[in-house]
């Protein structure tokens, strides 16, 4: 298991004006913890944690050299942000193992204009952008992409439809839909019934 280096430093739990001053001199709070470790409140700068999270790179395994001591090997797991500046408040990093199941949030990244759409009419909707995967750490993906230039009209894709890479399972609820092409028409014809049953219903006018 080839690991990146990411160098932290321990840090004492205390109020939030003592993380509010280690954000200002560019350092990010963070918890590393998982099975078999005591969970360790650190710290790592937020210029070589941007470098980490870069597109790309969001399952880079590392190994946290924690006050210079390596061997901590890690995945960032959860990333916590500020919902008006959206800066970097807090991270969780989770320790990894070559035999363990890890489980992570991938994005879906879908590419080209369906069939459906292009010549058929169909209306397009995504409905999820991430899925919950369980993967050894070195089989982690960090994108599910999918072409979907050839589906039809009338089709929905669900969770358990995508194939996944080897050493990879879904962890997702299986019939979570992941997007739908659905017909005008039939769109049109559904909305219309209504309104025709009213109409049969109505007295006739004398």
């Amino acid at each position: 298991m080839e690991l990146t280096t990411l160098k932290a430093a321990s840090r004492v739990l205390g109020a939030n004006r003592d993380n509010a001053r280690l954000r200002k001199a560019g350092q990010i709070p963070a918890v590393y913890y998982g099975k078999g470790v005591e969970a360790k409140n650190i710290s790592v700068s937020e210029t070589d944690l941007r470098k980490v999270l870069a597109p790309g790179k969001r399952y880079t395994l590392l190994d946290l050299e924690i006050d210079g001591k390596a061997g901590n090997p890690a995945i960032v797991y959860n990333v916590q942000k500020n919902a008006i500046t959206q800066k970097i408040i807090h991270v969780d990093f989770i320790k990894i193992a070559d035999d363990e199941f890890v489980k992570v949030r991938v994005p879906v990244k879908l590419s080209g204009l369906p069939v459906g759409v292009k010549t058929q009419g169909g209306v397009f909707a995504q409905e999820a952008r991430y899925l919950m995967l369980a993967a050894k750490p070195a089989c982690i993906p960090t994108v599910l992409e999918l072409d979907i230039s050839n589906f039809e009209t009338n089709v929905t894709f669900y969770a358990k439809d995508f194939k996944l890479p080897e050493g990879v399972q879904l962890a997702s609820v299986p019939r979570t839909v992941i997007f739908s092409i659905s017909s005008k028409s039939k769109k049109k014809d559904t909305a219309a019934a209504p309104a025709a049953d009213a109409a049969a219903a109505a007295p006739a006018a004398n």
